[in-house]
């Protein structure tokens, strides 16, 4: 829709404007007069990511830009003055894990391309990214991953896991395809691809394959008829080597390959250069040099002929360089970021970087647990591998990743699969390394088996693989281990540790020693999940164990199941993941075939009734039991009492209704900016109400419409204040300060009743319609809280403009 600035049109569009002007100052005016703020000064944004830009993919350059892809998103470093942006999946982009970047600095944009033959375009003016799907559409192709992205003219050139794609980014379209390359297989991996004279000043295709060298004419009348592509295989020891990346210098043409680069002869022949027996992924060329990166080390080659092979200075793992036009050297290491620096001499040792740029945020991007402290701290857990540490992101948004590489404490320690947000600081729990302590002064304390009750596993001198660790109500921490003679211990608030036998009975064996993740109730009973000693990939059933005094095992009593159960009852598997407590009392299971709970009195331990019962969906067009049959890897409770699960089938919240439960939100990749269906983990922040879900490709997080209560009605706030609406909006507006359970109304200034709410928790959302359905009008509405245990009641404004 364009409108004309000329004649009657401009006049009556001038008015139209005119009369909303007035409008929105008449009411402006009136909120003033009744203390209501008019500037948007609060907000909820929905959706944030936050992943790991550590780990980068390919990196491209522009005359006043560097951008890089990530496996956790791009970002792109001005170069006058060193400025950072980020770009993830919540600002537009397709997915997480970028696999190439090109600059077609003509029109201003980046293309970037996904292992899954996603391609988007990036506005490097605007940051407006469009995703196209016509490769990623190629079904008839097994894999459609995009290796590399060439800009030439009025067309890309995509070498993909099938052949080349050529695209029109004009008509924003595919305009041909060639996965028939000579005598090689139909859909040969294509690794790079080139566009440069051969010998004869001919220009060529070139392209990088397993097997070779390929090319053909770019003008050739057909290039899908496989006769017009010819192989140029590069021997060592008869055997072909494979080609990653191409580069032409001086009317050269040079290979990198599997075990280093090779340069073509004008009768071509391949020759060795001799300069590394590393991979050479990546090379870009400029009129005075060649810059490549292998493992450890970038190689320059230089016009004269002359080569040398550098490595870099803290950046060990260079994955790709490129050359500004200044002739500035730009490196990008796949742990440490973005370095610039001169491209070094021949025979002057190290290449250095003077400047590294990284954008803030964790070292790595997947992590198996979240726990969020009292103050809306995130504390998560990394992977089960080695090095791999645990991260902390503040309420100022700052990360600190403590783990090998950055913690002189935690060095040749890794693998912290367990983290848990303490009374006072924090604690990380290793499979091999024991428990580290983080205090509030950020000072770190190993525990293992020399100041602590902890224990090895059999036949493993220093091997200690915690199962799970939580805090009970006097600030005391229960540790699980696993594979030793004492797998429950207990650290109590002093600092006195005390490490306990298995439990013997119900089905458990003096053997029964592999205790996996615990959880301490509100009465401090102990639900501890059993796991197979034999197999510790492998859970076997749950306990509950009330300890009595504490150091006292004499008095421990404890219930097991590990029975399968049905029809409603019973867990309803025995392989149990996760274990919370909800705002009723009830003590959720997560198992591989669904949710159950258990009816929490307090003596569960040693109640012989007590049976575990199946949810029930409250609409039974969704079947029977809630979410029965997903994997439910975690839960937690969100302050209004509702219940979030990450699941293999994305993350739900579902709340408590008359007859079972209901969905309120279910987000998968489809629907929402979340990053996989594979959500690993879920924690909420309170304070907030912001809700991370860790997922098997990053972690983001969502700004829910439930935050803690007041204890006693106060004064509301509700924004965005005013909220300007147009067409079939759908707002969203925020009434925060309300007690735990609260009636709200909401009504006109002549006191008519327009909706009517109930809340659970501290926030809840509005959608601007009356009890009908309908947008309200222009006006200002009085928005009444009333608490419905006589915590009083709670008055608020805002205005609404139409």
């Amino acid at each position: 829709m364009s409108i004309c600035v000329c004649g009657h049109t401009s006049k009556h569009w001038i008015l139209s404007l005119k009369r909303i002007r007035s409008k929105i100052l008449i009411v402006t005016q009136v909120l003033l007069l009744m203390g209501i703020h008019v500037a948007e000064a609060q907000s909820l944004a929905t959706w944030t990511a936050h992943t790991s830009f550590g780990n980068a993919t390919d990196l491209t350059v522009t005359t006043s830009h560097v951008w890089v892809t990530t496996t956790g998103g791009v970002y792109s470093v001005e170069q006058s003055t060193g400025t950072i942006s980020r770009f993830t999946v919540v600002d537009g982009l397709a997915e997480v894990g970028a696999s190439a970047v090109e600059a077609d600095e003509a029109r201003s944009q980046i293309w970037i391309g996904y292992g899954d033959g996603l391609l988007d375009r990036l506005d490097a003016q605007t940051g407006e990214i469009r995703t196209f799907r016509d490769i990623e559409r190629a079904d008839q192709f097994s894999s459609r991953g995009i290796n590399k992205i060439l800009v030439r003219g009025d067309s890309l050139f995509i070498a993909t896991v099938f052949g080349i794609v050529v695209f029109d980014p004009i008509r924003n379209e595919v305009r041909d395809s060639y996965t028939r390359l000579g005598s090689l297989p139909a859909a040969t991996s294509v690794e790079d691809i080139l566009i440069e004279s051969d010998v004869m000043g001919e220009l060529t295709i070139w392209a990088a394959t397993e097997e070779g060298v390929v090319r053909a004419p770019l003008d050739g009348s057909n290039l899908q008829d496989p006769g017009s592509w010819s192989i140029e295989r590069i021997a060592s020891s008869f055997n072909p080597v494979e080609v990653y990346s191409l580069a032409q210098l001086a009317g050269s043409l040079y290979a990198g390959t599997a075990e280093d680069i090779y340069g073509r002869s004008a009768s071509g022949q391949y020759v060795k250069l001799g300069l590394t027996n590393r991979q050479v992924n990546h090379m870009s060329a400029s009129a005075d040099h060649i810059v490549a990166s292998a493992e450890f080390t970038v190689v320059v080659v230089r016009p004269t002929g002359s080569s040398s092979a550098h490595s870099v200075t803290d950046m060990p793992f260079p994955v790709s360089t490129r050359l500004d036009s200044a002739g500035n050297l730009w490196v990008v290491d796949a742990n440490v970021g973005l370095g610039t620096g001169p491209v070094p001499a021949e025979g002057s040792g190290n290449a250095v970087m003077n400047s590294i740029f990284l954008p803030s945020g964790p070292a790595d991007g997947l992590f198996s647990r979240i726990s969020i402290g009292s103050e809306g701290d995130v504390w998560l857990s990394g992977v089960n591998a080695p090095n791999t540490g645990f991260y902390h992101l503040d309420t100022q948004g700052e990360w600190t990743n403590y783990s090998t590489l950055t913690r002189a404490e935690l060095e040749g320690k890794g693998a912290f699969v367990h983290v848990h947000a303490g009374a006072e600081g924090a604690w990380a729990g290793s499979e091999g390394a024991g428990v580290v302590q983080v205090d509030v002064d950020d000072q770190l304390t190993l525990y293992n088996q020399f100041n602590s009750s902890l224990e090895p596993q059999t036949g493993s001198p220093d091997f200690i693989t915690v199962g799970g660790l939580h805090e009970d109500n006097l600030g005391n921490l229960w540790v699980t281990t696993r594979a030793s003679g004492k797998p429950l211990h207990l650290r109590t608030s002093e600092g006195t540790w005390t490490g306990f036998s298995p439990k013997i009975g119900q089905g458990l064996f003096s053997s029964s020693n592999a205790y996996g993740p615990i959880y301490v109730d509100s009465f401090d009973e102990k639900w501890i999940v059993v796991q197979n000693e034999r197999d510790l990939k492998r859970n076997k059933g749950l306990m509950v164990l009330d300890t009595g005094i504490p150091e006292n095992p004499s008095d421990d009593e404890f219930r097991y199941f590990d029975v399968q159960g049905g029809s409603g009852q019973g867990l309803p598997s025995v392989s149990i993941n996760t274990i919370t407590e909800d705002r009723d009392g009830l003590i959720w299971i997560g198992t591989d075939s669904g949710p159950a709970f258990f009816i929490n009195t307090g003596i569960v331990a040693r109640d012989a009734s007590a049976i575990a019962i199946w949810p029930q969906w409250a609409d039974r067009s969704r079947g029977t039991f809630m979410l029965f049959g997903l994997t439910i890897h975690d839960i937690a409770v969100d302050p209004a009492g509702r219940l979030w699960f990450a699941t293999d089938d994305g993350a739900w919240l579902v709340e408590s209704v008359e007859g079972g439960y209901e969905v309120v939100h279910h987000f998968t990749v489809d629907n929402s900016p979340i990053f996989s269906d594979e959500v690993l983990a879920v924690g909420v922040d309170d304070k907030s109400g912001e809700v991370y879900f860790s997922t098997d490709r990053g972690l983001a997080s969502f700004a829910s419409d439930a935050i803690a209560p007041q204890s006693e009605a106060t004064e509301l706030t509700v924004f965005p204040n005013p909220v300007r609406l147009s067409g079939d909006a759908h707002p969203s507006i925020f009434i925060e300060g309300l007690v735990p359970s609260t009636s709200i109304r909401i009504v006109t200034a002549a006191g008519n009743l327009v909706r009517r709410l109930d809340a659970r928790g501290g926030r809840i959302r509005w959608d601007g319609r009356d009890e009908y359905g309908n947008l309200v009008s222009s006006g200002v509405y009085l928005v009444i809280a009333v608490g419905q245990n006589d915590e009083g009641t709670g008055y608020g404004k805002v205005a609404i403009i139409r």
